[in-house]
C-alpha cells in the first residue's frame, strides 16, 4: 500500500512539473493584472523561456524582451528571471538584469540599461528646445521596489561624450554621471559635480511618477562657450555666480 502512494506521489509530481514546462507563457500573462500604465504585446514560449515582442511603459516602447526561469530557484521559492530586452537596429532601451523577489519584494540586480539621451531629455520643461545626444547607460546592483517607488536603490548613469543641440548650435558637454540611490520611498539621482559644465543637481522621482529637482550651474573655464548666450533664458546669476535651476 506504501509503495503504491509512492508511486503515486512520484507521478503527481513528474506530472506537476510537466504540466508547469508545458504551461504557454502567453496564458500565465494573462492571469496577472498588470498597471494601467504597462502594455504588453506578442507573448511566445513557455514560462521557462519566455519571448515579448513590445512591453509599452507610458509612451516608453521596450522590444524584444526575453527570459529565462531559473528551475532552482523555483525549487527555492524565489524565482528568478533572466531578463534581456531591446535590440541595436531597434529604437529603445537596450538592456539586461535579473528579477526576483516575485512573492515578495521584487527585487532587480545587476541591470544594465542603455538608452537615447534624447528619450530623457524630450521629458524635460527646458527653458529652451534641445536635443540630447548620445546613449545613457545606467547600472543597477540593486533596486528593491517600494512604496512609493523604491525601498532600496543601489547605481548610477553614465553620459559619456555628452552633447546638446541647443539654438541650432551642437555643443559637447563633456562626460555627466549621476548617483541613483532611494530616500524615504523616492528615487534619487545626484549629479557628480566634476563635470565641465560646473553643474550640481539632485533630481528627485516621486508617487505617480512626477519629477522634480534642484540645483546649479556655475559657469567656470571648461564652461562651453556655445552656451553662453543660452544662460539669459536660465535667469540671473547670484553673487557666487551660479544659476538656479529648479524644476
Amino acid at each position: 500500500m506504501k509503495k503504491n502512494i509512492a508511486i503515486a506521489a512520484i507521478f503527481l509530481v513528474l506530472y506537476s512539473i510537466f504540466v508547469i514546462a508545458l504551461m504557454p507563457a502567453n496564458w500565465v500573462a494573462g492571469q496577472v493584472k498588470l498597471p494601467n500604465n504597462v502594455e504588453i504585446a506578442g507573448i511566445e514560449g513557455s514560462i521557462w523561456n519566455t519571448k515579448i515582442s513590445q512591453v509599452v511603459v507610458d509612451d516608453i516602447m521596450i522590444s524584444q524582451v526575453h527570459s529565462s526561469l531559473s528551475l532552482l530557484s523555483v525549487l527555492m521559492l524565489d524565482p528568478k528571471l533572466d531578463i534581456t530586452f531591446g535590440d541595436a537596429l531597434i529604437n529603445g532601451p537596450e538592456g539586461k538584469l535579473v528579477l526576483s523577489g516575485l512573492l515578495a519584494d521584487i527585487t532587480v540586480e545587476d541591470a544594465t540599461v542603455s538608452l537615447a539621451a534624447n528619450n530623457v531629455s524630450a521629458k524635460l520643461n527646458l527653458p529652451i528646445d534641445v536635443i540630447a545626444h548620445e546613449q545613457l547607460t545606467i547600472n543597477v546592483a540593486r533596486f528593491v521596489v517600494g512604496a512609493p517607488i523604491c525601498s532600496e536603490l543601489d547605481g548610477d548613469f553614465q553620459w559619456r561624450n555628452a552633447a546638446v543641440t541647443a539654438l541650432d548650435e551642437k555643443v559637447k558637454l563633456g562626460k555627466l554621471a549621476a548617483k541613483l540611490s532611494c530616500d524615504k520611498g523616492e528615487l534619487i539621482a545626484e549629479i557628480d559635480p566634476k563635470n565641465d559644465l560646473g553643474l550640481s543637481y539632485r533630481a528627485q522621482i516621486k508617487k505617480g511618477g512626477r519629477f522634480s529637482g534642484s540645483g546649479y550651474l556655475t559657469p567656470g573655464a571648461k564652461f562651453p562657450e556655445q552656451l553662453k548666450p543660452a544662460l539669459s533664458f536660465i535667469g540671473k546669476a547670484d553673487k557666487k555666480g551660479r544659476y538656479r535651476l529648479k524644476i
